[in-house]
């Protein structure tokens, strides 16, 4: 029996929260039960940890069992935009650490999720196939891996060696597509005696430079250092975020547009970011420094930040990395005074989050060069709607900037901007008067070969739809992550074809012949790609410049 009094707490607690939620039919006798149950729960209480769900959701999130392929819980969180995966391990004695067998068995299992694998997998994982397999797919996605045990060993760099080198070739370009974080006995020990505490008080928060509003509520605003915000998400995570209607999203276009100028201007951030807004149930100013504005010292009760999550998780996710690099950097914050009205605080909360998001593609309908296209298309019968929230109705006269900006992409001789289309295609838009834009659109854009590239696209993007139906594995990533390469490597053939340049053609005429040339560059580029990067993680490989640049020249 252990005399551990923080896995005493910590057992009482499970058997509390989790009693008669956890399967354990596979059990054979009370000892596997006994086993079989407390790794589960923690496995689940790690997912309610990582993404606030309740016990009953949490519960059923568990795959560990026989071939669970080393992965005890996989949860798909569509509000922070990632997928959990976890291993387990419960120590009786509340000693030890994580095995290199263990860490080794988990990472298999993290590879093979990640290259579409459930050869041999359980029927719990294999009921979740279909939504991993979307996640997977889904390049707006995070994969969030844990390991939970209650041991109190940290794991050693030894036995972590192998677990980095998968972070390292999964994350390129400085794109957290894959994290990983242990989560100990002390942690979870945390958890269940603060983290059931939903509010947030936060005391002496140093404002610079700051201001107040009076009516009808009270509030304040200045700047604050980043490493601050960064120290909250730290502490708190998206308990933060209890009021907002968005949880931090990860590694999004948006997210890592945030780090980038985070990273690379520094001093620039506070004119670039909108900051964060807080509602609090009460804020207290304090008589130290009370004497200019220069400097206030303030004390809040009830902390929600109910705008600004994406700022404040991608400041936190710097902030892990490094604290020191965002302690100069300064943030806008406004801090209001709610009190008790809850109705007010979902009024800002929502009005907060509901402005129309202006995108570079937005400043491009501005460019006379797209309405020069769209006089010449109309001469043809063709309707090229540029303007933002326009919709296709009529597939064989329509075409929309959304789809000219990628296939125009794709068709350039430019292999960095293909890897641009996929890496980050609000990129190619950023400034209508600079390259990449101005390569793409420009006097000499030909409307038949741009409307014809179009055309291409759609039946490109039809055959992926299709041929990922009965593909698997890493073959099957190709036709994921390599949609844009893959269409690169069709127009610049198809482009040759009589009349592309002259005439508006027929979807019957490119269907013939797009699709014989699409099965054999997809079979040409899959065996490059395993010669030439095995190891790698697909969805990186065609984001990068130098990848497809040599699996291009492998080609036959």
């Amino acid at each position: 029996m252990t005399t551990n009094l923080r896995m005493i707490r910590v057992k009482a607690k499970i058997d509390e929260w989790f009693q008669d939620k956890i399967d354990l039919s596979d059990a054979n006798n009370e000892e596997e039960k006994s086993n079989f149950f407390y790794t589960r729960a923690l496995a689940a209480l790690s997912i309610i940890i990582r993404s606030g769900v309740d016990f009953d959701t949490a519960a059923q999130s568990i795959t560990d069992g026989y071939h669970d392929m080393g992965i005890d819980a996989v949860y798909i969180d569509s509000n922070q935009k990632k997928m959990v995966l976890v291993q387990s391990k419960w120590h009786k004695d509340g000693l030890g650490g994580v095995a290199q067998t263990e860490i080794n068995t988990f990472l298999e299992g993290i590879k093979r999720l990640i290259n579409l694998d459930f050869d041999g997998c359980n029927d719990k994982l294999m009921t979740k196939r279909q939504d991993i397999i979307a996640t997977i797919r889904d390049t707006g996605y995070q994969i969030d891996t844990v390991f939970i045990h209650t041991g109190n060993q940290a794991i050693n760099d030894y036995v972590f060696r192998p677990m980095k080198e998968l972070l390292n070739n999964v994350n390129e370009d400085d794109e957290e597509l894959l994290v990983f974080s242990e989560m100990k006995l002390q942690d979870v020990y945390d958890y269940i005696t603060n983290g059931q505490n939903n509010s947030i008080n936060l005391g002496e928060v140093y404002l610079n430079n700051w201001g107040t509003v009076e009516t009808p509520y009270r509030a304040y605003y200045g700047t604050i250092p980043a490493s601050i915000v960064g120290k909250w998400f730290a502490m708190y995570g998206n308990q933060l975020f209890a009021k907002n209607i968005r949880y931090y999203k990860g590694s999004t276009e948006v997210n890592q547009g945030i780090r980038d100028v985070l990273k690379n201007n520094p001093a620039n951030f506070f004119y670039y970011n909108n900051g964060i807004k807080m509602l609090c149930k009460k804020i207290t100013k304090n008589v130290a420094y009370s004497t200019t504005r220069e400097l206030g010292v303030f004390s809040l009760e009830g902390v929600s930040l109910v705008n600004g999550a994406q700022t404040t998780g991608a400041i936190g996710s710097i902030y892990a990395e490094d604290p020191d690099s965002v302690a100069s950097v300064k943030v806008f914050i406004q801090m209001i005074d709610i009190g008790d009205s809850d109705d007010e605080a979902t009024q800002i909360t929502k009005l907060s989050n509901t402005q129309n998001r202006i995108d570079g593609k937005d400043f491009a309908s501005l460019d006379p060069i797209q309405e020069k296209i769209r006089r010449e298309l109309s001469l043809g019968g063709i309707q090229y709607l540029y303007k933002s929230g326009a919709k296709v109705t009529d597939y064989s006269h329509q075409i929309t900037l959304d789809e000219t900006i990628v296939s125009q992409a794709c068709s350039t001789d430019d292999i960095s901007i293909v890897a641009l289309a996929k890496r980050n295609v609000g990129a190619l838009t950023d400034n209508i008067e600079k390259h990449p834009y101005k390569s793409l659109f420009n006097d000499s854009t030909n409307s038949f070969s741009l409307f014809n590239g179009v055309q291409v696209m759609r039946v490109v993007d039809a055959l992926i739809k299709t041929k990922e139906v009965s593909s698997t594995g890493r073959k099957r990533l190709v036709l994921i992550h390599g949609n844009r390469f893959l269409l690169h490597l069709v127009l610049e053939q198809v482009k040759g074809m009589q009349g592309f340049e002259t005439e508006y053609l027929l979807k019957e005429t490119i269907e013939q012949v797009v699709g014989p040339i699409f099965a054999m560059k997809w079979d040409v580029v899959y065996d490059a790609m395993e010669r030439l990067f095995s190891d790698a993680y697909p969805a990186n490989i065609y984001k990068n410049v130098g990848r497809i640049t040599q699996i291009k020249k492998a080609l036959p």
